[in-house]
């Protein structure tokens, strides 16, 4: 791989990364607003409409975004046929979204209001599919400067059209057209950017469509699973525990999502790369996997071990009062992440060396399990109960990925890398123990200190790690 790709795709990660910043920082302090604003019940039926509404989006157009991103990197010439196929087959499913909805709600009785939510928020699964659609493709042509700046289109008029809705007293029902208001805007700007950029012709074959429609059968059959094994915790609160329950699930599950903002962007800015190192090199594309691996584990613990040992304080500045009992659910929850931040990574290896249906396998392993267990652990356990259930889930499949990629000497390696970088957070975790109650930046500051010196002196980091991760991930591999 040329230093020039090396270049554009960390400015690609950048790009990505400080778009899906905006958009998720954004959302997320006007998820503190409403939730304080709503109080726990409203926000818990706010919560269920936008859970189901990602949900419905991501098994609409999830899987033909990433179909999209590997083919579009591999055969730009074929922009036209791919993108007009995917369209096509996304906008068929839409068509089938409200109908889903009506039955969830009708199922799991939800009240009218949330069911109002629900069915105007399937006005904006067509235009949220073709988003990502294009987003894919963006992603794929290095141009993720177009997600970056949409991210700020969509975000910044719905965070406050929203809170002016709010301040005038309007209800769930106002943020949900708003919702479709911003995901159409953004539509029509990713739609002239592409058109402006490429010389993108909708083009109709049978042919290229049914070509495309089977070669798209394991991508979704994969992407399907293991977006439903992610989002049934909180469909499987709100129907066994209520709304108020989902409310505080939320609440918490809200803080653990903002921090996933990094492995998502990095699995979509490297994922084109990947696609493309395996057919150059298998000595550099297992060089990637092996250093991004432990990487994610480096960012993803300290924040796991912290957060468990500060939940109290982050729940108690973040939301009102009523809102207290998310915090033991936030220190388990907040386990979830490591699985957020490898396990996506690790599919999308599989996708690189064309090996989906072993993803295919783990989702269906993890889908199983949490099927088995989620409705008794929170009929037991309470809301508490879906997070064991999710993180069981996680750990099948993140063990399936792993013995699927990475050969026994691969592994032992990890897995010795892994405890060595448990042990610098867990010796950090005893020192924020101690000043758990003093101000966050002397928090923050002791877990610095702390984290990075044990880190290096347990060799669970090296300054091969800090050079890669200073390039995006990228420069090490490409030089």
């Amino acid at each position: 791989m040329s230093r020039e790709m090396a270049r554009s795709t960390s400015k690609s990660a950048m790009m990505l990364l400080v778009g899906t910043m905006v958009r998720m920082v954004g959302n997320f302090f006007f998820v503190l607003y409403t939730a304080n604003a709503l109080g726990l019940e409203k926000f818990g039926r706010l919560n269920i409409a936008n859970h189901l509404f990602e949900l419905m989006l991501s098994l609409t157009a999830a899987a033909f975004g990433i179909l999209l991103t590997r083919d579009v990197s591999r055969w730009r010439r074929n922009l036209d046929r791919l993108l007009s196929a995917a369209m096509m087959l996304a906008i068929g499913l839409s068509c089938i979204v409200p109908f889903v909805m009506f039955g969830i709600g009708s199922l799991f009785r939800y009240s009218s209001e949330t069911m109002e939510a629900l069915m105007i928020s399937c006005l904006a699964i067509f235009p949220g599919a073709i988003c990502i659609l294009l987003e894919s493709v963006f992603v794929a042509r290095h141009q993720s400067r177009f997600v970056a700046m949409g991210s700020s289109i969509e975000s910044i008029p719905r965070i406050l059209l929203g809170i002016w809705a709010l301040h005038l007293g309007y209800g769930i029902a106002v943020l949900m057209w708003i919702l479709v208001f911003v995901r159409t805007g953004l539509m029509l700007f990713y739609w002239v950017s592409l058109v402006r950029t490429t010389q993108f012709r909708f083009h109709y074959s049978r042919t290229s469509l049914k070509r495309y429609l089977w070669r798209w059968r394991i991508f979704a059959a994969e992407n399907w699973m293991a977006i439903i094994y992610t989002s049934l915790d909180l469909l499987v609160v709100s129907a066994v525990a209520g709304e108020v329950a989902a409310g505080l699930y939320s609440a918490a599950l809200k803080i653990v999502r903002l921090v996933g903002v990094f492995p998502k962007s990095f699995t979509a800015a490297v994922f084109p790369v990947m696609s493309r190192l395996h057919s150059e090199s298998q000595t550099r594309f297992q060089q990637l996997f092996q250093n991004s691996t432990r990487i994610l584990c480096i960012a993803a613990l300290p924040i796991i071990v912290g957060g468990a040992v500060i939940a109290h304080r982050i729940v108690a500045i973040m939301y009102k009062p009523e809102y207290a009992e998310a915090a033991p659910l936030l220190q388990v929850l907040i386990v979830v992440l490591f699985f957020e931040f490898l396990n996506p990574f690790l599919s999308h290896v599989l996708f690189a060396q064309h090996r989906q249906h072993r993803s295919m396998h783990a989702a269906a392993i993890s889908l199983t399990f949490n099927l088995l267990t989620a409705y008794l652990f929170v009929h037991w356990l309470g809301p508490v109960g879906a997070a064991f259930a999710y993180i069981g889930s996680g750990l099948l499949a993140m063990s399936y990925y792993l013995s699927s990629i990475a050969s026994k000497a691969v592994l032992i390696e990890l897995l010795a890398d892994f405890f060595r970088i448990l042990l610098a957070a867990l010796g950090m975790g005893l020192a924020v123990y101690f000043v758990r109650e003093q101000s966050l930046l002397l928090i923050f500051v002791i877990a610095t200190v702390t984290y990075f010196p044990l880190l290096f002196l347990l060799q669970g980091a090296r300054i091969e790690d800090v050079r890669f991760f200073q390039s995006t991930f990228l420069t090490r591999v490409a030089s």
